[in-house]
């Protein structure tokens, strides 16, 4: 027997059985800064806040790792500008933090969700990309390198892309969370865009970390490898207890397809006894969109997913039972 329930509520938690926890926001504000200057430690010391200890690596120059900063330069486009996001501002507050690709965050307890955060580019990648320099071409541009070309901005189809690994006991998790921070992947130019505001990124579907990792990725690559400067920055950074949540166990080799998908996707699991499930859809933002109840035989198992009137995006879809839950990331064409 199957029973299908659909509502509306929202949803700010991981999943939907959790019960209220506590959430910390890292602002970074919290850390005493001069104006317009930025974290250097000869030392390579770590910093913290709340349950988040942010890498930090000095190897006679910033080797590694996060830096909080508030530098507000949008004209500097050189590596001697390497602090500064191209908002000019933080997010919220006076400071916000700039992190190299392989940056490592991580968290005094393996019970934490890291619920997301706002991150931008930095002005050093952001002119990079738009302009090109002596390293890295203009991105839609296959004449070279250098941003003396003449050639105007052609159609290749580049991107810049950040990827967030969750890990836990030295072991990478199966779900990632990429966002493009750049992306002319698109036919024509129209819709290329290189990110240049706060944007939010929401990372429920790592679950359980008790660590994460940013690795950032780029289509121009040379002789030397990646060309395009590897940093980012990210502000409010907002993690999530989850004491008392653990992962789903009878419902196991979960999958999803299509994924992406248009009109329906198929959750197929597998489980060992009579239950129910409860599946949600939320989008990016935390707001449920669809709550189906499912009863499971003791087998292989599928619920279709009408995802129709969705509109194109990101969503998240939320499968638990009792405190045991697990989440996965679905893309809606």
């Amino acid at each position: 027997m199957r029973k299908t329930i659909t509502k509306l509520a929202i949803v700010i938690s991981i999943a939907i059985n959790l019960t209220t926890q506590a959430q910390t926001t890292v602002s970074f504000d919290t850390f005493t800064l001069s104006p317009n200057s930025y974290y250097q430690d000869n030392a390579g010391t770590d910093f913290s806040s709340g349950v988040a200890n942010f890498q930090y690596d000095w190897q006679g120059y910033w080797a590694n790792g996060t830096a909080y900063t508030n530098l507000n330069d949008t004209v500097n486009g050189t590596y001697t500008n390497l602090y500064g996001a191209i908002t000019g501002t933080s997010f919220s507050g006076t400071n916000y933090a700039t992190a190299q690709s392989s940056a490592v965050v991580s968290f005094s307890n393996n019970t934490t969700a890291v619920h997301g955060f706002y991150l931008t580019n930095t002005t050093y990648a952001w002119k990079a990309i738009k302009s090109g320099n002596a390293f890295s071409r203009r991105f839609g541009d296959t004449s070279g390198t250098g941003s003396g070309t003449s050639i105007a901005q052609g159609t290749y189809p580049d991107w810049f892309k950040l990827s967030i690994l969750g890990y836990r006991s030295g072991s990478q998790l199966t779900d990632t969370v990429h966002f493009y921070l750049a992306d002319y992947r698109a036919a024509g130019t129209a819709n290329d865009y290189v990110v240049k505001n706060w944007q939010y990124v929401n990372c429920i579907s790592l679950g359980q970390v008790d660590s994460i990792k940013f690795e950032i990725t780029s289509s121009d690559v040379g002789a030397f490898g990646i060309n395009t400067p590897l940093f980012f920055s990210m502000d409010n950074f907002v993690t999530q207890s989850t004491v008392g949540v653990e992962e789903l166990s009878n419902a196991t080799n979960l999958s999803l397809f299509p994924n992406p998908a248009n009109q329906f996707a198929i959750l197929n699991y597998e489980s060992n006894l009579v239950t129910e499930l409860n599946v949600t859809i939320s989008d990016i933002t935390g707001k449920e969109i669809q709550n189906q109840s499912t009863q499971t035989s003791v087998g292989n198992n599928t619920l279709k997913l009408n995802i129709e009137a969705l509109e194109s995006g990101v969503y998240f879809v939320s499968i638990s039972e009792g405190k045991n839950s697990k989440n996965i990331k679905l893309i809606k064409l």
